[in-house]
């Protein structure tokens, strides 16, 4: 009997390294846009799902959560009758494909606020832990948490309060502890295991302010958002999520970025290329790379499934061998995006790095074309 039961438990211990070798395989899901993308995906075209985004009540939260979190204690998760529904369709989801693992991605540009005080003190981070992992138990069509706290150190105003400090990068490593702990416990009262990943800016300025080495001991996978490289909050235009450097010394790409989280300590095995599923857009662009104003709105964005409705607007595709990146241009206007060629590279570096695989911004976006070059990963 024990040897039936070493070797049960030696093939488990097998069948669970083999799924952690698969390939990464992700995308953002933005609840906002409703729950027909999760009913309409086929078996095998994703390995993770990250549903963004969970809220935080409390202090920091958003004035949008002011009624859902009215009587709710501190720091726990803003309820949304979204929430319900998405949990619902992914346990559909994952009666058509098994293999599929679900986070939900909690915080985001504008709902970080709350991490900042949160994760200052023990009792916030318990108490954020407790809610967080309860949130869990009550939805169990997610396998996990992604924390997208944007960014310990400088929240960039994004809510019109400036928040961050130097302390910030040890409460990060702190609170990832906790609720790795947290999500152990809960796994060992649920019978199942919990992924804790988070979504990360990873430029140099941004690692200077996180311990990644440190923090990465408590994660399954860091997330790079390799994309927004330029946009309107920068002085010249440019492809916002290329493969490579423009510039000597510019740590705007992929490849630079691997490197600096390389050097942090976290390894490549745990890391997740970023993919945008937009472009970014600059309109009246001079010589020098300087430009008028963003463009065809006022952050610049477009579907990468509208891209090619942009020729017939007198733009052209135009690839930059030095990035290994891809443009429309014309009529002064650039809109630096993710082409699948682009994408296939990516898919190329992150295999001869040994990165973890890819995930992308976000999936409404696609028309299937990106998604298709991601799989790559998987062959």
């Amino acid at each position: 009997m024990r040897k039936i039961l070493i070797a049960a438990l030696a093939l488990a211990a097998a069948v669970t390294v083999q799924a952690q070798a698969q390939p990464v395989v992700g995308t953002y899901i933005l609840a906002e846009r409703g729950v027909g993308v999760v009913e309409q995906l086929k078996p095998g075209r994703v390995s993770h799902i990250l549903y963004a985004f969970l809220l935080i009540c409390g202090e920091g939260q958003r004035k949008e959560e002011a009624a859902a979190c009215a009587g709710k204690p501190g720091f726990s998760i803003a309820p949304h009758a979204d929430q319900d529904t998405f949990s619902a369709a992914f346990q559909r989801l994952k009666q058509r494909d098994p293999a599929v693992q679900v986070l939900a991605s909690v915080g985001g540009w504008g709902g970080s606020d709350p991490f900042f005080h949160l994760a200052a003190t023990a009792a916030g981070r318990a108490a954020f832990v407790k809610h967080a992992t309860d949130w869990l138990r009550a939805h169990p069509g997610f396998d996990g948490l992604d924390i997208d706290w944007e960014h310990p150190g400088n929240n960039g105003a994004s809510n019109g309060v400036q928040l961050g400090s130097p302390a910030d990068g040890e409460h990060f490593v702190a609170l990832l502890q906790d609720l790795r702990t947290g999500l152990d416990t809960l796994g060992r009262d649920t019978g199942r295991r919990y992924a804790l990943t988070v979504a990360i800016n990873s430029s140099r300025e941004q690692l200077a302010r996180m311990p990644m080495g440190r923090a990465a001991a408590s994660l399954d996978l860091v997330f790079m958002m390799t994309y927004d490289f330029t946009g309107p909050w920068t002085k010249h235009a440019g492809n916002h999520t290329a493969l490579r450097s423009a510039r000597p010394g510019s740590d705007a790409s992929l490849e630079a970025q691997v490197a600096g989280l390389k050097a942090a300590g976290v390894p490549a095995a745990k890391m997740v290329a970023g993919v945008a599923m937009y472009g970014r857009g600059f309109d009246g662009v001079k010589a020098d790379g300087s430009y008028d104003k963003p463009w065809p709105n006022a952050d610049g964005s477009v579907a990468f499934k509208d891209i090619d409705a942009l020729k017939a607007q007198g733009m052209k595709p135009r690839f930059d061998k030095a990035t290994q990146s891809w443009a429309m241009v014309g009529n002064g206007r650039f809109v630096g995006y993710d082409d699948p060629r682009a994408v296939r590279a990516k898919v190329a570096f992150a295999k001869r790095a040994g990165l973890a695989g890819v995930f992308a911004w976000e999936l409404t976006q696609d028309d299937g074309r990106l998604l298709d070059a991601m799989n790559l990963m998987a062959r």
